[in-house]
Formats: structure tokens, C-alpha cells, sequence
């Protein structure tokens, strides 16, 4: 009984989600993905570092039109309420990287969007400390393996790890597996820089929608 009341505070109190909402995410990034993908009412996506079902969530918008995915947190509580809320979805509890390994998470409420695996980015935003522990890590060429046995296309990818988004594109087959649209966060102050950028560029892929920090990125 007080495990279902923690999930439904956690799921709907804390980030005070009493109605319907037009926009689930942080910067309005889910109305650009909902406009692309408007005549598409099923499809595939894969969320990594996805927090939250209802808030700063990218994919929320997708799912109540019928689509469905994979869903991947470092945190159990995350993950626990995406089994609560999203029935279709595969939910996992694991990090995603460039390899199967362990790795320290870095956190400082059991549930925190700027829960991270990067120790610098954790430093940077957690001025009054944090705590660590080890958590296990896979590529997503293994999840996908895992779950699906002929290739899944994937309409749409959202990364969001605070730090680590390199090793998070580098663990996908992109000849395999080929997303139409990506959206991923991108720190450094000269985007075009990054290590992201230069990437996603050399995969033929281009900026369509962005903010500060958040990117959306289509297949030329």
C-alpha cells in the first residue's frame, strides 16, 4: 500500500500533473516532434535517460497517440513509474554506453533530471555534494538484440544523460538501425564543436529545431 502511494506521488503529485497537458517537455521540444510525426499514429521510439513519463518528457506526446518504445533510466524509481504509467513500453533499469561495463552514477534525490554518469557535469550542478554508487551499463545494438529478432526501425531517438550523449549515439549500428528524427542535448558553448555535432553531421543528419541546450536533428 505505501509503495502504490509513493508511485502515485511520484507519478502525479510531485510533478503536478493533474490534467491533460498540450506540452510534456522541458522546452516545448514534444510540439515540434508531434507536428513532424503528424500523420504517423504508430511508431517506434527509444528514450534514453527518460526520467519521467509526464514531466520533461519528450516521447509522453507519442504515446497517447498510440506509439510505443523502449524507455531507458539509471534510477529504479524511474523506471518503476514507467511501468506504472506506460503499459506498452519495454522499461529498463540500465544505463546506455559505448560498452557493456559498470560505471558510477552520480545523483542526489532518488529522483533528479539531472541524475548523471558524468562526474564533471555532476560537480557543475550539484554545488552542495552528491552521493554515488555503481550501476550497469549496455550498448543499445544489445538491447535492441535483446528484444526484437529482425531489426526495428526507430522513428524516433531522445538522449538525454546529462554529459554523456557521445557514448550513447556510439553504441546504436546506425547502418542497422537508422532513426528518422534525434533529439539530444548538446552542452558545449559551440555546438558545431562538439563531439555530438560532428557525429550526427557525418551520419547525414541536420539541425531542424533548437534551443540552448536541446536539439532535434533529421535524417537528410
Amino acid at each position: 500500500m505505501i509503495k502504490y502511494i509513493q508511485l502515485l506521488y511520484y507519478s502525479f503529485y510531485r510533478p503536478k500533473i493533474f490534467f491533460p497537458k498540450k506540452t510534456y517537455s522541458l522546452f516545448k521540444e514534444d510540439l515540434f516532434i508531434q507536428k513532424y510525426f503528424k500523420d504517423k499514429n504508430k511508431g517506434f521510439y527509444i528514450d534514453v535517460g527518460s526520467y519521467h513519463p509526464l514531466e520533461g518528457n519528450n516521447t509522453q506526446i507519442l504515446y497517447k497517440k498510440g506509439w510505443n518504445g523502449m524507455n531507458f533510466d539509471i534510477n529504479e524509481y524511474s523506471i518503476e513509474i514507467f511501468n506504472f504509467l506506460r503499459k506498452r513500453d519495454i522499461n529498463i533499469k540500465s544505463g546506455i554506453s559505448n560498452k557493456k561495463t559498470q560505471i558510477k552514477m552520480f545523483y542526489r534525490k532518488k529522483i533528479n533530471m539531472l541524475n548523471t554518469v558524468n562526474k564533471n557535469f555532476a560537480r557543475k550542478h550539484f554545488k552542495n555534494g552528491f552521493k554515488e554508487k555503481l550501476v550497469n551499463v549496455n550498448t543499445l545494438n544489445y538491447f535492441m538484440e535483446k528484444n526484437f529478432k529482425k531489426p526495428k526501425k526507430i522513428d524516433f531517438l531522445n538522449i538525454d544523460v546529462e554529459g554523456d550523449e557521445i557514448k550513447v549515439l556510439k553504441s546504436l549500428n546506425f547502418k542497422k538501425y537508422t532513426p528518422k528524427l534525434i533529439c539530444i542535448e548538446i552542452h558545449d558553448k559551440l555546438y558545431k564543436k562538439s563531439n555530438v555535432y560532428r557525429f550526427l553531421i557525418n551520419k547525414r543528419y541536420k539541425i531542424v529545431w533548437n534551443t540552448k541546450y536541446s536539439f532535434i536533428f533529421r535524417k537528410i
